[in-house]
This record gives C-alpha cells, structure tokens and sequence, in this order.
C-alpha cells in the first residue's frame, strides 16, 4: 500500500469536507453550495462510498481528499501529503530531509545572529526602546532571540552571500524574495524579528513587526520546506516541558504574550500563530497535554469569525483526542481591552484566577452561538435548540451532559421539561460543522470493489506509460481532464506533465512520492512497437477512461437525487452533457 493509500484508509472524506462548508444528506450523498464559487442552489457533491467530491455547476471538476485539500488550502501535493499524513498518523518516510533542510535550517540560525547584533547595535536603538516600553527585559530579549532587520534591502542579502550561501538557498529560506524586475532583496528590512523556532528548537521561520507603523503590521515567513505556519506552534520547544509536567497548554495569539508569559514564569503558554489550532498544531500538542485553555480576547469574543475558530478548534481536538475524559478545551475570557500582555504584567493574580476558572468550550458556546437567534420568538428559541444540541452531545459523560442540557434550557429561557418535549432527551452523538448530530458508529468505508479500482487504477496507469512512453503522442491528451484520472498520483503526474517538456523537467518539479510512481509508470510494459499502434491503443484507452469517468458522474448525480425538488438548470445541463456524451462513447466501439 502506497503512502497516499494509506492515507485514504484512514481519512473520511465527509469528515474533511465538513472542515469546508455545512454538508446535507442527499439520498446516499452529501450535498452543499459549492465552498470555490458562488451559487445558490447546491451542485457540491460528495460521495461517501466513492470517497470523492465533485461540482455539478460552475466549477465542473472534483476528485478525491487529495485534490479537496489541495484546492481549498491552496497547497501543493507535496504540503497535502503532510497535512493528511499528520491529520491521519501516518508516518512519512524521511528522505526528504538531510542536507537541504540542513541548509536551510543553518541560513535561519545565521540570520537570528545578524538580527540580534544588529537590534544591539547604534541602528538597533529604536527597536530596543519598542522592547523597553513593552516590559521585555533583557533574558527574554536573549532566550527568545529577538532581533531586528535592518533598513536597506540588500543587507541580509550580502551578510549570507560573505558566509558561501547562494541565492537559490536564500529565496527557498524565504529570506529573499524576487521582485516584478527580476532583482532579489530582503524580504524583511526594518522590523522587529522574532525567530520561529520548530519543536526540535531550529529556526524555521521568522516572525516581524513593523517599527513605523506601516502595513502589515505583522509579516510571517512564506511557507518554506522547513517552515509551515499551520504546523508550527510559536514558543512550544520552550514550553513543552511545563506542558507536559502540567498536563496544560495556555494558548495565546501574539509572539509579545507568549514572551511575555514566559518571563513572569508562566513556561506552558504558546501562541498559536493565527486564532484557531490546526490538525498540525495539535498534533504536537495532544501527546503533552489535556487540558487546552484558550486566552479569548472579549472584544473579539462574540465575533462570528472567533466563534467559528473556536469552533474549529473544538472539532480539531475532539476529532484527534476522541471523547477522552482527560481532554478538556476551556475558554479563558479577558477583561476589556486587555492582552494577555498587559494583564500578565499589571495583574497576575487575576491572570492565574481567569486560566484557573475559565469556562469549559460548551459552556462559553451555548450563550455564544444563541446569541444569533431571536430568543424573543418560539421560532427562534427552537431554531437555536435544534442547532445547540449536538454540543450538548459531545460528550459521553451522562451527568455533564444532564448539566449541559440544564445550560441550555436556560439559554433559551425555557423549563428543562419543555425543552425536552421539543426535542427530546439527549442522545451521545458526534458533532459536525454542519450542526447536526451523527452516530458514532464505525467510521465510513470506501465501498467500490476492490477489483474494480484495481482495474481502473491499472488503466490510468496504462493511459500514462503510454504518454510518457511515446512523447509524440502528446496532443491526444489535449483534451484529457485530470479529474478523470481516479488515482491521486496519476492525476498529479499528469498535471504536472502538462507543463513538462522532456522527463527529465518533469522528474525535476514532482515530489518524491510522485517521482517513485513516476518510475513504475516507466517500467510498465506498453507493449505497441510502432507509433500507429500506439496510438491506437492510446485512444481505445482514452475512450475507456472517459467513459469511467462519465459513469461516475452519472452515478453521483443519481446517488444525489432529492425528489422533493427540481434540479437546478446548472444540474439539468450537467445531466443532458453527461448522457449525450456516454451514448456517444458508446456509438464510437
């Protein structure tokens, strides 16, 4: 089984899907309005048993996890590969690393020493007064590796190149970056800079602040091999001993509030990098801690887009740590207008007592998530009740989830017995982004057969030894869409294939798993002896997998069937396109 199989075995498409929008049962499949353009009527469709996605409307195209990912993250195949591997357990192999992260990781370092000389420099003063007034004393200056970057866009630049590194290495640190006139300079120039380190303590990437109040204030490395923003967890190789002995981690937003917790000695506070925790980050985080308080700043607490984070947190930990009795998310929510950096240095004792009684996730979210209904009416007190109670299912605990249902009788303003007549005692369920409640039966299977996919995979297969075994073939597959290859590395070799001129470039831009297909694809035995039978066979084969491809689509739609409703004029094109060009297949054998 291939890494990327691997990984689908252990992934539910539905699950993943619902990280991107409400998805809703349509006869065996889940439909939505489409999360990559905007329309009214659902033409989203994903297919649980097929473990795929597709859109009937605008976009016309779909695919697998893979390509979901890849398309809503906006990530490559090889950052994907990562996700879905840490979001899954699986381990990938290490080949990888060695001697080019080792680069990359020693150009960070020698960048954090020219920053640092040059924040204790005479240039430096303006960036030391900023710290002063801020409360960071000199050992956070020190052990945090806080730094500056100096005005001029060549500085680090001609620092890097004195010490050997070349510019190809520069620009993948992402220390440099490319200007509209083809000139490299530095990518960071008069900000403050806070080194990121990675769990193992290298620096990955770099964090800056702007010293003269222009736009954007912050400024975060771009994803490199070595550092991701989603996966990275800022002052963890610092706090992960405290975490562990206190089986807590404190989360915060801001580099300033992690330093700053940490030099009053509050060691297990970590800040995020964003305001809700990626699959990455607690992945890092679950085997170290069970109890995870999230620092909410009050203004920001009632915000539809900090409740749908905090939400988002929520369902990244339930769905890694399960229904653990250990785990815990809790929500420590602020005074008025202050930081965890300004509360920790004004008031500690209220800092300790806000973390110590902060307020479990369902707790802070019951109010939190009513507050969008009209309470005044029936409708909305049932609206609210219906779409509250899958939090108040989350947990398996009979007596918690009896005081969770009390909660949010009295949310509502309602008597625990009417609220029960309305909809009924609670039940165990998991909970979805979609707001409504699933069982918690065993997690959904592909169920093609086995030896279909076999016989699918082997003909996508064939279809690319051919291609890439007879170059000369190269515009029959001009009308060939990737989204009819089902495999998710045949369809990234074809892609990238396309903008490929010789085998060579094309070995040069895959990802390592994909070069390893790549050379199965090379040794498959493809038979034709001469460029006419070939060609032949080529498009016997391309009429095969176009065929496969529209079945497919044919069946989705069927599968997708809601007889309570007409399609939308988007699906009823889809429906007519689809089974005039399979009777046309069939007319051509």
């Amino acid at each position: 089984m291939s890494v990327v199989d691997e990984i689908k075995s252990r992934v539910d498409i539905v699950d993943v899907a619902s990280d991107y929008v409400p998805l809703q049962k349509a006869g065996r499949n889940f439909k939505a309005r489409c999360p990559f353009h905007t329309e009214k009527t659902p033409s989203f469709t994903v297919n649980p048993d097929r473990q795929a996605w597709h859109c009937f409307g605008a976009c016309a195209t779909g695919g697998d996890v893979f390509s979901l990912v890849m398309r809503a993250e906006r990530l490559d195949f090889g950052e994907t590969l990562k996700l879905l591997a840490q979001r899954t357990g699986v381990t990938l192999s290490q080949e990888r690393q060695g001697g080019r992260s080792d680069i990359l990781y020693r150009i960070n370092q020698e960048a954090v020493r020219f920053y640092q000389k040059a924040l204790s420099s005479p240039e430096g003063r303006r960036g030391m007064e900023y710290l002063a007034e801020r409360g960071v004393d000199a050992d956070a200056i020190s052990t945090f590796q806080l730094g500056l970057s100096l005005r001029g866009r060549d500085r680090l630049k001609g620092h890097l190149r004195g010490l050997g590194f070349d510019t190809r290495q520069l620009l993948e640190t992402g220390l440099l970056h490319r200007g509209e006139d083809g000139e490299t300079r530095d990518f960071f120039w008069g900000r403050l800079m806070f080194p990121i380190h990675d769990r193992q303590g290298r620096v990955s990437g770099f964090g800056a602040r702007s010293m003269d109040g222009s736009d954007p204030k912050y400024l975060n490395t771009a994803a490199t091999p070595v550092f991701d923003k989603r996966a990275t967890v800022y002052g963890l190789h610092m706090a992960a001993a405290s975490i562990r002995e206190q089986r807590t981690v404190v989360i915060v937003e801001g580099y300033m509030d992690a330093i700053t917790a940490h030099q009053y000695g509050y060691k297990n506070v970590v800040a995020s990098m964003g305001t809700a925790l990626t699959e990455q980050q607690v992945s890092q985080l679950k085997s170290i801690a069970r109890m995870f308080v999230q620092a909410m700043d009050p203004d920001a607490a009632g915000q539809e887009a900090t409740l749908r984070s905090l939400e988002s947190t929520y369902r990244v930990l339930k769905r890694q740590l399960g229904q653990s009795a250990e785990f815990e998310l809790k929500i420590a929510e602020l005074p008025a207008g202050r930081d965890p950096d300004d509360l920790i240095r004004e008031d500690q004792g209220e800092w300790e007592r806000l973390v110590r009684e902060a307020l479990s996730f369902v707790d802070f979210a019951l109010p939190a998530f009513a507050a969008r209904y009209d309470l005044s009416t029936a409708q909305g007190k049932a609206q609210a009740a219906e779409t509250l109670l899958p939090l108040v299912t989350t947990t398996t605990n009979s007596f918690e989830q009896e005081r969770y249902f009390q909660r949010l009788a009295q949310v509502l303003g309602v008597s625990r017995e009417a609220l029960e007549a309305s909809i009924g005692r609670p039940k165990a369920a998991s909970y979805n982004r979609g707001g409504s409640a699933r069982g918690r039966g065993p997690a959904r299977v592909a169920s093609v057969s086995p030896l279909m996919s076999q016989r699918e995979d082997f003909l996508e297969d064939y279809v690319l030894a051919l291609l890439l075994g007879w170059p000369e073939l190269r515009e029959r597959a001009g009308s060939v869409s990737p989204a009819q290859f089902h495999r998710t590395e045949n369809r990234e070799v074809f892609t990238h294939w396309l903008g490929c001129s010789t085998i060579d470039e094309l070995q040069d831009v895959l990802d390592d798993t994909l070069r390893k297909h790549l050379a199965y694809l090379g040794q498959i035995d493809i038979s034709p002896a001469d460029r006419g039978s070939a060609e032949t066979a080529l498009g016997q084969s391309l009429g095969r997998l176009e065929q496969s491809h529209l079945r497919e689509m044919q069946e989705g739609l069927l599968a997708s069937d809601d007889a309570t409703s007409p399609p939308s004029r988007e699906l009823e094109e889809t429906i007519v396109s689809v089974n005039s060009r399979l009777k046309e297949l069939f007319t051509q054998r």
